[in-house]
Order: C-alpha cells, then structure tokens, then sequence
C-alpha cells in the first residue's frame, strides 16, 4: 500500500528531491500558499494515507520550493480521537523516509 504512494509521489515530485517534510497543524494550513511551484497531492490519491476530518486540514501533499529550499509539506494529518488508531500516520511516515525525508517538523495548536 505505502510503495504505490511512495511511487505516486515520487512521479509527481519530477525529480524535486526534499529533505525535509512539515506537518502542518491547524492554523497553518495557509504556509502551503508560500511555496513556489506548488506540486499538490490529495490523500485520496495517496493509498494508505488517512483522511483527516479537522476543519483546516485540507488533506493533501504539497512540495516545492520554499524560500529556495525543497520541501513537502503535509497540509493535515490522522489525529488518534477521529480514527482509534495510534498508528494512523505509520504509513505517511514511512512513505517520507522511502522519500528520502530526513528532517520531519511537526506542528500542533495547543493552548
């Protein structure tokens, strides 16, 4: 399930080769608008990848460049009270390590 993610993605990017991934939380969902040359991808296209039901989280991979630096940004995630699953995000992680991500920031509202 992750490979054809994996090759999905890795298709879609053309040679664009991120090291560093970004979940965004809720409230950051607009730094997406920031990269340049936006290359999107829903995780309905994306096997394994769960849907996230969290007002802001669009659901979707964005990579390119940001402020010059290659980057996929990960705009929503699987949170463990809409699913029941700890390991929700398992898949997602292991397709950015086939990636060739090395550098994973993750983000969250709290307060």
């Amino acid at each position: 399930m992750t490979e054809k993610a994996l090759d999905h993605i890795v298709e879609r990017l053309d040679g664009l080769a991120p090291a560093t991934a970004l979940v965004l939380g809720s409230g950051l969902g607009g730094l997406v608008d920031q990269i340049e040359g936006p290359i999107r991808i829903s995780y309905a296209d994306l096997p394994g990848f769960p849907r996230s039901g969290v007002t802001g989280h669009a659901g979707e991979v964005v990579a390119g460049l940001f402020a010059g630096v290659p980057v996929l940004m990960l705009s929503g995630r699987a949170h463990y009270y809409e699913h029941g699953v700890a390991a929700a995000m398992r898949p997602v992680l292991e397709v950015l390590a086939g990636i060739g991500i090395t550098k994973l920031i993750l983000t969250n509202a709290a307060g």
